[in-house]
């Protein structure tokens, strides 16, 4: 019995850390969160929420666009990389509602004004990277997959 229970706790773990799915916000050059939540897929009232932790600032700074880092010509180590984010934007939270029949999004970054966008964009429409559109196309196609495949915006359809 004692197996077993060690077992599932471990694959319960495991599972949960292997779920764990990015909060889009990189564009370009910044690091994604970690998406907590997400309710009402598909709906005219979509959600999702998410932080960034440890492992986004890790991954950021390991990659270090910014050459921040020693090995890429800056004065941090990794670890102080990591430990300045955290202290400066390790509380932050994010939000992102959708309404999925009209195809809007509504952005909200910490401390800033919410960012929307109504898709299909046109044709024109500026989606590089610099555009800071990256990162709200994912995050629809999350809240409303059925909307993105209709507007063809997901990668094989």
């Amino acid at each position: 019995m004692r197996i077993s229970l060690l077992s599932m706790v471990v694959f319960t773990f495991a599972m949960s850390s292997a779920q764990a799915e990015d909060f889009p916000l990189a564009s370009c050059a910044g690091w994604d969160g970690t998406l907590v939540s997400r309710t009402g897929t598909d709906s005219r009232a979509a959600v999702m929420e998410g932080n960034v932790n440890q492992a986004n600032f890790q991954e950021y700074c390991e990659r270090d666009p910014g050459y921040e880092t020693v090995a890429h010509g800056g004065k941090l180590t990794v670890e102080q990389c990591v430990a300045m984010y955290l202290q400066e934007n390790g509380k932050d939270t994010y939000r992102s509602t959708a309404d999925c029949r009209k195809g809007t999004l509504s952005f909200v970054p910490p401390g800033g004004e919410p960012l929307r966008a109504t898709f299909p964009l046109p044709e024109d429409a500026d989606v590089s990277c610099s555009s800071g559109m990256l990162p709200l196309i994912k995050q629809f196609t999350m809240l409303c997959p059925k909307a993105a495949r209709k507007f063809k915006m997901l990668e094989g359809e």
